[in-house]
């Protein structure tokens, strides 16, 4: 079975689980094969899901389901939730802290920072309304393909100008 998300259209539902912290090469590893045996075990009520993950950038944990085919039930959204929370727990890394955000620096390096220090890079003109950030709020593959790296000023991130 495939289980990356190559093969989902794009109207397929996405999670975005960003890390904490970038991952190593053996939590990597480890990720992926409990993803692989994850996801072909997948079902909503008593359905087989047909979906898909994909670990970017060793800080990005993204899973989606095609839900024309079978739809996501809250059973199987909260199957996938305890299977990310045990990863971190096991990891030491938080998959759901929502106060981190990830943006390109001026050399396209990928920084993952507090919303504080976000904030202060603002401040400091290191970050602008073309700077490239992560959009972890994105509903579909079509959207993580098309919207989900994009510049503060097409983000929700664009609100923090105005906090900063």
């Amino acid at each position: 079975m495939n289980t990356t998300l190559s093969h989902l259209a794009a109207h397929s539902r996405v999670w975005i689980f960003q890390a904490d912290r970038f991952l190593t090469e053996r939590e990597t590893q480890m990720i992926n094969h409990k993803m692989n045996e994850f996801i072909p075990n997948w079902a909503s009520h008593g359905n087989e899901l047909y979906g898909g993950f994909e670990l970017i950038d060793a800080l990005f944990l993204i899973v989606a389901v095609d839900e024309a085919k079978s739809p996501a039930s809250g059973c199987s959204i909260d199957s996938l939730t305890r299977v990310i929370k045990d990863l971190g727990v096991t990891l030491g890394i938080d998959f759901f802290n929502r106060l981190n955000i990830a943006y390109l620096n001026s050399t396209g390096k990928l920084n993952l920072v507090s919303m504080t220090t976000f904030k202060q890079l603002i401040r400091d003109g290191e970050v602008t309304e073309n700077t490239i950030v992560f959009n972890n709020l994105v509903q579909n593959r079509g959207d993580l393909n098309d919207k989900w790296q994009t510049v503060v000023k097409n983000s929700w991130h664009t609100n923090l100008f105005e906090l900063a």
